[in-house]
């Protein structure tokens, strides 16, 4: 069985996917800001209506982002964690590919920025909002396509499973903090 995790967006998602691609259960639930309880509870719901335990993983996966800094991490971090704990491999996956696999795909940047991705090739940094048949969230007006971990059942044959410290975050922007103006004061002892 593999756990899927994604929690690169407003929406956090768990799923339990068999090895034949088939969602046993999946879930979601909106939690700006609180992926990792959301996590921890959605997972549980779903081993609950699967009648399925962790002791039946043999993978564990993650939206690997671009998106939200700390909600990717927490997905990513929920995954690596139980999967050392299992004695399982690892993979990941782009938001992007969670989105829509096969056609164009954007997630937000920076205010008044999106990337857009177009299958086969990098993301790239647009200021103009993506029309409207393009997949992706945070257009006005039209309903959003999160990412979800039941998305990882139609990606099966490009995951790469791998260790599970090798699993990491893709970050397209660099982290949004500054360096001090001023070094900081050194303070205690002459070394």
């Amino acid at each position: 069985m593999i756990v899927a995790f994604s929690t690169s967006s407003p929406l956090t998602s768990v799923a339990l996917i068999d090895p034949n691609g088939q969602v046993l259960a999946s879930r979601s639930r909106l939690a700006p800001q609180a992926a990792s309880s959301a996590c921890i509870a959605l997972l549980d719901e779903c081993l609950a209506v699967s009648a399925k335990t962790l002791e039946e993983a043999t993978l564990f996966v993650a939206d690997i982002g671009p998106g939200s800094f700390t909600g990717t991490r927490v997905g990513v971090v929920m995954a690596k964690t139980l999967a050392l704990d299992r004695g399982c491999l690892c993979a990941g996956a782009t938001s992007f590919d969670l989105i829509d696999p096969f056609d164009d795909a954007f997630v937000p940047s920076k205010k008044g920025e999106w990337l857009l991705r177009e299958p086969g090739l990098e993301p790239v940094r647009v200021t103009i909002t993506p029309p409207s048949f393009v997949k992706g969230y945070l257009r006005e007006s039209v309903p959003p396509d999160y990412p979800q971990a039941a998305g990882f059942a139609t990606i099966l044959d490009r995951l790469v499973p791998t260790q599970p410290e090798a699993l990491m975050p893709y970050y397209f922007n660099e982290p949004s903090i500054s360096k001090p103006n001023k070094p900081y004061r050194q303070v205690g002892g002459s070394g």
